[in-house]
């Protein structure tokens, strides 16, 4: 679930930013810099920046002869962004050569939602909530799926991209938990397949389809998984986890 809040943040796909009574859609960002500027901003805003590392994030090693001049005119444009939404609930404040990117206490960030989201699966689940596990993990993984400024590079925003992309997976293993909990093999079996489509040597997506296969009655099916697993661990000089043979194991057992 979303939370109520003054302001919301989205820099998981499409950027965008929700005010109470207006929002700020990608289209109205200052091109590719000013996108990547936001987004650098939206994930370290707990912290003073200081021009050169602004600069880095944003050329890289290739910094132009202009640079201090452009970067004053992407933030300028940004606060004229904020101002134009809600100048009480967010600003871009400038100290002695840095930068703090101010937000309400509640804001709602998404990829902050996220990894609140598969942070709390876990607990929830100890609780005896499976339901309330599964709506987390869909949520955190819907939005670690949307990925990460689309056609940009760079140490940082790879680094983003892993792990928004181990959220996902993370999230798409406690979703094929969960719907095996719920009785529902058929789902998991699906939610398994993506997981095995997305990372094949990720052993927790042939686990997951051992089980939904054999929760379905299809334990022949289960055991193919198996030698399938071998197969492309095999490849990559590897063989199955001990919890791999474990679950293979349970499977075999009637």
């Amino acid at each position: 679930m979303w939370f109520p809040c003054r302001v919301r943040v989205f820099i998981c796909g499409s950027l965008r930013i929700e005010f109470e009574r207006s929002s700020v859609s990608e289209a109205a960002f200052p091109g590719r810099l000013g996108r990547r500027l936001w987004a650098y901003l939206v994930l370290n805003r707990r912290r003073p920046i200081g021009r050169g590392e602004l600069a880095e994030a944003l050329w890289q090693d290739a910094s132009p002869d202009a640079a201090d001049a452009s970067l004053n005119a992407l933030v300028s444009r940004l606060r004229a962004l904020l101002l134009r939404g809600a100048a009480d609930h967010a600003a871009l404040r400038a100290s002695t050569g840095t930068y703090v990117l101010v937000l309400p206490d509640d804001v709602v960030v998404d990829r902050e939602r996220a990894w609140a989201a598969i942070n709390h699966v876990r607990a929830i689940r100890r609780q005896g909530d499976i339901r309330g596990a599964w709506a987390e993990a869909v949520i955190a993984n819907e939005i670690a799926a949307r990925g990460f400024l689309p056609g940009e590079d760079g140490e940082w925003i790879e680094a983003e991209r892993r792990t928004l992309r181990d959220i996902e997976l993370q999230a798409l293993e406690a979703i094929g938990d969960a719907e095996i909990d719920q009785a529902r093999p058929e789902e998991a079996e699906r939610v398994a397949r993506r997981l095995i489509a997305t990372d094949a040597l990720r052993e927790s997506g042939y686990r997951l389809l051992m089980r939904a296969l054999a929760a379905g009655g299809n334990r022949a099916q289960a055991i193919r998984v198996m030698a399938e697993c071998r197969a492309a661990l095999a490849a990559a000089s590897a063989s199955p986890s001990a919890e791999t043979e474990r679950v293979f194991r349970q499977v075999l057992t009637p």
